[in-house]
């Protein structure tokens, strides 16, 4: 006959098992009083954890601001658990349906990603933005320089200055990796591995790192650039600010506010006083001429630093190989130094 559990340890197992409801219980009183403040503060602390980019702080706060008036104004500010469906539709609707689609889904997007985290940690049980979906956006059109206003642009600078030396340097790599201006200002000379032409960038938009090349055309220009302005320096910033008034390099970081408004009168000064040059149309220009030279959308989104390929497919289609050939075979230099071999290159905007 089998003996009876001791009363010993049916206390061991039920103290065991208490310790798994706990947690439950105290779930059900944080999602019983949960206030938007306390979400709020909830939500930046995941986006602190995962280490994501001040303008996407700002982005939230911006866009939660104008959600928590609503709340207020509805008496809803300290009870998320029971707001509704119908309520966050009419919010979006009432404020702003008369707004372009892409302003609509800014706020669509940031109220889902809130009460998304919300449900995913536990903190409500009934997201009322299950169904909520973003609106369909028309295609963009996507703004990029012709080949024909990239060698104006290139031929542009008076190469007797080292100003318009770095200049140039800063065109060639916006051009030539498609990367973002405050990952170019943010290059070290130690980030460099000149024998293979690539560089180590720091993706300050994601906080993740990624290799991005560079052509033989840019690299020419990168040596002068080495051995006219950096002398010999081996580390500190590869891009330096120059004397206000003299034609001397500084031991400073280019600031990314100077190079943005430096790049925007050049474009003034070339192409028209209504012409918009502005850093991430190079980013345009590099992808849109990669995809237009042959190379495929998941080599394009590695050197691009896209999290999500769907970023990328504004660009087009195809399928995936060693990056750094893929670069050299459909670089956006391959097009401008190869020109009497190629026809039908001018693709206009």
């Amino acid at each position: 006959m089998a003996s009876s559990i001791s009363q010993n340890a049916i206390n061991e197992l039920t103290n065991f098992l208490t310790n798994f409801a706990t947690p439950e219980l105290e779930n059900r009183k944080k999602i019983e009083n949960l206030s938007f403040d306390t979400a709020k503060s909830y939500f930046f602390e995941n986006m602190k954890e995962r280490r994501l980019a001040e303008e996407t702080f700002s982005f939230y706060n911006s866009q939660l601001r104008s959600f928590e008036k609503y709340l207020i104004l509805i008496k809803k500010k300290n009870a998320l658990n029971e707001l509704t469906e119908s309520e966050i539709k009419y919010y979006l609707n009432n404020k702003y349906s008369k707004h372009n689609v892409y302003t609509q889904n800014c706020h669509i997007r940031a109220i889902r990603a809130f009460f998304n985290y919300l449900e995913k940690d536990g903190y409500i049980t009934a997201n009322p933005v299950s169904h909520l979906k973003v609106l369909k956006q028309p295609k963009q059109k996507i703004d990029y320089l012709s080949i024909d206003q990239i060698r104006k642009l290139l031929t542009s600078f008076d190469l007797r200055k080292k100003s318009e030396i770095r200049n140039l340097l800063i065109i060639m790599l916006l051009l030539d990796t498609g990367v973002r201006i405050k990952e170019l200002c943010n290059i070290k000379i130690e980030d460099i591995d000149f024998a293979n032409r690539s560089i180590y960038v720091y993706a300050t938009k994601t906080h993740t790192f990624r290799t991005v090349y560079y052509s033989k055309e840019t690299e020419a220009i990168v040596n002068i650039y080495r051995n006219e302005i950096l002398r010999s320096k081996e580390n500190g910033p590869l891009l330096l600010k120059f004397h206000a008034y003299l034609d001397i390099p500084l031991d400073e970081a280019l600031p990314k506010e100077r190079a943005q408004n430096w790049i925007n009168k050049k474009g003034k000064k070339l192409f028209g006083k209504d012409f918009r040059l502005h850093p991430h149309k190079f980013r345009h220009t590099f992808a849109t001429h990669y995809i237009i030279n042959g190379g495929d959308p998941f080599s394009l989104k590695d050197l691009l630093g896209h999290t999500n390929i769907e970023t990328t497919n504004i660009y087009v289609d195809m399928t995936q190989k060693d990056l750094k050939i893929k670069h050299n075979e459909h670089g956006i230099f391959a097009s401008v130094s190869n020109v009497e071999q190629k026809t039908g290159d001018n693709y206009e905007d």
